[in-house]
């Protein structure tokens, strides 16, 4: 949600830089941004899952022990 809060912002932005007239390719600056998004949702992915791997392997050796 506060991401998306982020992305929203910046695209009011170069709406408005857009629209004072500055020569602004939007087509390019939402690729940037698209590209931009692609790679973080992918690096988090990755870590999350890391993670999530991490705490089960440890959740699992714990329930192994114990018996």
């Amino acid at each position: 949600m506060f991401w998306g809060v982020l992305i929203g912002i910046q695209a009011v932005g170069v709406f408005a830089a857009s629209s004072l007239g500055m020569e602004i390719d939007l087509m390019a600056t939402y690729t940037e941004m698209g590209i931009g998004t692609g790679i973080g949702v992918g690096t988090a992915a990755v870590i999350f899952s890391i993670g999530a791997g991490v705490v089960s392997a440890i959740d699992y050796t714990r329930k192994r022990k114990s018996y």
